[in-house]
């Protein structure tokens, strides 16, 4: 006998607020709601930051955003191309419920960019199914964790070796799954904040204090300091280097692929991505051929028979990971004004949206609370 996770998709009404029981309760809770934000600065001007800017705008915010970069996506979000889907856990861990709804939150906004005429589906974005081969060990637990969450196929199901593309690995597909250029995406929300967003590049912020002066709030945005600029006793971060390997494409896979590492070919393109190295700790940003070697081996561990053309480029980006491997997104404890959207360690594509929907709400003083969204305020490790 099976059991089934029911409504895998229920967790996005907890980004919907309930609709006043009468007109004496909307009366009373417009006249103890709190004043918008008149300014919010926004330190990043990546994924992270520019969603966060977007949604605030969206509420009619002035939004100041700080990059020490000449312009935007200059860190992780200056990849060539990222894949984003759901995450699967045997006991669908609060990772893996949050998967689902940030991945929800990134398709609609990627959707919401298209209609504007802002970005191009199959040329920024695409959602080609997404195919995470398991090793041989690990298919028959991977096989029966399906069966005991019994998602529908429209969300994920097994594949068996060779089904999708020559391989002997059987694997977890996400129709769904899909792949975006983040500097486009960035490049969209700036575009869609309208005048409402002020841009300050070339801006190195090491002390939030002076923005807290100047504005009703400060959003920290940034991988590598986060916890420097606002600072949360207990709290551990780590800071990861990736390098991915952009090669000739020879033969299109025609999905998203990933397993030990990923493959992307965007089907308007002819080059494709491989990648992303894990490396800690960081001794410097240069790319090395070991990493290229390293991320070709893995393609060709897992799909020998799919040819691979020649390698035309490489790039390198560090990503920090919490504790927890969760995002850290909402309110800094004991700074009162002060938010993060941070901590994305390998899955911005899937938290960008949802953190700044999140930092949104609270800059609105309506914040949408929730036991599950409760995981991912910045917070200390547990002891």
């Amino acid at each position: 006998m099976t059991s089934r996770v029911v409504g895998y998709n229920a967790a996005s009404v907890l980004l919907q607020h309930n609709p006043m029981s009468s007109s004496e309760t909307a009366s009373q809770a417009l006249f103890d709601a709190p004043q918008p934000p008149s300014t919010v600065a926004v330190i990043g001007a990546g994924i992270a930051g520019s969603s966060v800017a977007l949604a605030l705008c969206k509420q009619g915010v002035q939004v100041h955003l700080y990059d020490l970069a000449n312009g935007p996506a200059a860190g992780a979000s200056g990849n060539w191309v990222g894949a984003f889907h759901p995450h699967i856990t045997r006991g669908d861990s609060p990772l893996s419920q949050l998967t689902r709804l940030g991945f929800d939150h990134t398709l609609q906004a990627l959707k919401d960019l298209t209609a504007q005429d802002l970005l191009e589906k199959g040329t920024d974005w695409d959602t080609p199914g997404h195919l995470q081969t398991v090793p041989p060990e690990e298919a028959g637990r991977a096989r029966e964790t399906l069966q005991l969450l019994n998602f529908p196929h429209t969300l994920v199901r097994w594949v068996q070796p060779d089904e999708l593309l020559p391989t002997a690995l059987g694997g977890l597909f996400f129709p769904q799954g899909g792949w975006v250029k983040p500097a486009r995406w960035v490049e969209a929300n700036l575009q869609a904040c309208g005048e409402l967003l002020h841009t300050h590049y070339n801006t190195t912020v090491t002390d939030i204090r002076s923005l807290q002066a100047q504005h009703s709030a400060v959003v920290v945005c940034v991988a590598e300091n986060a916890l420097e600029l606002a600072p949360i006793p207990g709290a551990r971060a780590n800071t990861v280097k990736g390098q991915i390997s952009k090669l000739r494409c020879a033969a299109k896979p025609g999905v998203v692929l990933s397993g030990e590492s990923y493959a992307i070919a965007p089907a308007a393109d002819d080059w494709l991505v491989l990648g992303a190295t894990y490396e800690r700790p960081v001794l410097h940003m240069n790319p090395t051929a070991e990493a290229d070697e390293l991320n070709i081996a893995r393609f060709k561990a897992a799909f020998p028979e799919l040819p691979l053309g020649d390698l035309l480029d490489h790039r390198c980006a560090v990503r920090s990971v919490w504790h927890d491997r969760l995002p850290a997104i909402g309110p800094v404890p004991h700074m009162p004004g002060v938010y993060m959207s941070a901590g994305f360690g390998s899955r911005g594509l899937l938290w960008a949206a949802l953190g700044g929907a999140i930092v949104a709400g609270h800059c609105m003083g309506q914040p949408l609370e929730s036991k599950l969204l409760g995981k991912i305020t910045p917070r200390a490790a547990k002891a």
